[in-house]
C-alpha cells in the first residue's frame, strides 16, 4: 500500500495494515484512536500533545477547500455570499469528522516511517 493510499485509509503508517481510528464514523466515538496499532504494536500518541500539530494541518486543507468552494459558488455559478456561505458552513459540519482524522492520519505519516520488514518479523 502506497503513502497517499495509507494516509487516506487511514492506517498505521508503520505497517499500513492496523486502522488509526475505533469505528468508522459513529458520532459518539468519532475521535476516538486506540492506544497502539493492533497489528504492529506501534504507539500512536508517543508523546503528550502529539497531535496538537495537526491542527494546523486540517486548518489548512479546509480553509483551502472553502475558499475554493466559496470561489467558485459566487464567481463562477454569481450565487450570491449570504448563500454560499451557507452551502460552505453545511460542508463544514458534514466534513468535520473527514478532516479531523484525515489531518490526524497525515501528521502521524509525518514523523512515523513506514518499515516492510515489521509484519515479515512479526509474522516468525
Amino acid at each position: 500500500m502506497g503513502l497517499l493510499r495509507s494516509i487516506f485509509k487511514m492506517t498505521c503508517p508503520k505497517c499500513r495494515k492496523g486502522k488509526l481510528f475505533v469505528q468508522p464514523f459513529s458520532l459518539s466515538k468519532s475521535f476516538d484512536m486506540p492506544e497502539r496499532c493492533p497489528t504492529c504494536n506501534q504507539n500512536y500518541f508517543p508523546e503528550p500533545g502529539f497531535f496538537y500539530g495537526a491542527m494546523f494541518i486540517g486548518y489548512g486543507m479546509t480553509a483551502w477547500l472553502f475558499f475554493a468552494i466559496g470561489a467558485i459558488l459566487i464567481f463562477v455559478m454569481g450565487m450570491e455570499f449570504n448563500k454560499a456561505m451557507m452551502i460552505i458552513i453545511a460542508v463544514g459540519a458534514l466534513t468535520f469528522v473527514y478532516f479531523f482524522r484525515l489531518a490526524r492520519s497525515v501528521w502521524i505519516h509525518i514523523y512515523v516511517k513506514y518499515d516492510p520488514q515489521i509484519l515479515s518479523t512479526s509474522e516468525e
